[in-house]
């Protein structure tokens, strides 16, 4: 639900609101208060982005005057693409949403860094006392590029903002990158990005992707520039396929040979795979909440009930849970509580119990 609201891919909003209804009538409003929360924080940044927008077209009457940071550097090239650059900003509440890598360090270019500093400046006056954490990892962009084997209008390419930055690395051959390339290491230092395992899932997106999405060629160390290696005999081995893997000795260069039908084209980036360590420790976290529903249930009934017989104590509590229960940890919840002095066995009849007020 965070990523299609941040991402805009919701097929309707409508039908998303209907079945968080449904679940918080099944469930209960504390089940669902931060995915209400996810919906408040969409539509107030709606609103925020409005003002922002008539404060940078030249304010409104209610507006602040907010001083405008300093012109980057670059001169006027650089100004110009702070003009032809666009940005809008969802500011989202830190109780509602997912945790997501921040990563603190990337180098935003200096048309992203104008843009980020006004904004934090306008925001900042608005609203005292707040402070603003950067998601980097949520941000998304649309950069146009031009391609040599495909002349005429450019191509916008959807990227990810990590995505977009090691993009924007091919943009500059003052170094030597677009001859020799560039490695994962190269890569990582010109773009700030610390997370070794993040930019080698960029790189893999940008270089090794379905068909019509490889705007960057990989070059194993094995392999010499892509082609065909002489063998010793003076025949022709076969082209080895990249590996999917990075090394550090593996270079990324601009594809200059890649083609599109599509003008705009959408580049995902490669999902974290769940570990098996993650995978136990999300079904023990699972298993630990349910527990306390189970707990929940019991006492609830025998609230009500004051006395009952442990068949229908233990029907009654299947049919008040909303997740598969066996009977073992029913009566497993059941011991914990008469320990805990909740309820009680009742004097000559072991199957039956007293709740204690």
């Amino acid at each position: 639900l965070a990523k299609r609201l941040l991402l805009g891919r919701s097929a309707s909003v409508d039908d998303e609101r209907a079945f968080v209804s449904k679940l918080k009538a099944e469930c209960g409003g504390g089940y669902t208060a931060k995915m209400e929360g996810m919906f408040k924080d969409v539509e107030l940044s709606r609103d925020v982005m409005g003002h922002y927008a008539a404060y940078v077209g030249g304010g409104s009457a209610g507006a602040e005057a907010v001083k405008p940071p300093p012109p980057p550097p670059g001169g006027a090239d650089a100004s110009a693409a702070v003009v032809a650059t666009e940005m809008d900003v969802q500011v989202l509440t830190t109780g509602y949403w997912p945790v997501y890598p921040q990563h603190p360090s990337l180098i935003l270019p200096p048309a992203l860094e104008a843009h980020r500093s006004r904004f934090e400046s306008y925001y900042g006056t608005k609203h005292q006392g707040r402070r603003i954490a950067w998601q980097h990892s949520l941000g998304n962009c649309t950069v146009r590029a031009r391609f040599p084997s495909m002349p005429g209008a450019p191509r916008e390419l959807v990227v990810s903002l990590c995505q977009a930055l090691v993009l924007l690395c091919f943009n500059d051959d003052g170094d030597g990158g677009g001859s020799e390339g560039y490695t994962i290491t190269d890569v990582m230092k010109k773009t700030g990005l610390e997370d070794r395992a993040e930019a080698e899932r960029v790189l893999q997106s940008l270089s090794l992707g379905r068909d019509g999405t490889r705007v960057l060629t990989k070059v194993d160390q094995d392999v010499k520039g892509g082609v065909s290696v002489a063998g010793a005999a003076g025949t022709k081995r076969k082209a080895k396929k990249p590996r999917r893997s990075v090394s550090s000795h593996d270079r990324f260069r601009f594809n200059a040979s890649f083609v599109s039908p599509q003008r705009r084209i959408r580049i995902t980036n490669v999902q974290m795979r769940e570990t098996a360590e993650e995978r136990t420790k999300t079904h023990e976290s699972v298993s630990r909440d349910r527990l306390y529903l189970i707990d929940a249930a019991v006492v609830r009934i025998m609230k009500a009930r004051k006395t009952l017989d442990h068949r229908d104590l233990m029907a009654e509590t299947m049919n008040q849970l909303k997740f598969p229960a066996t009977a073992a940890d029913i009566k497993k919840r059941i011991e914990s509580l008469i320990e805990r002095e909740y309820m009680e066995r009742a004097e000559g009849d072991r199957s039956r119990y007293n709740y204690l007020a």
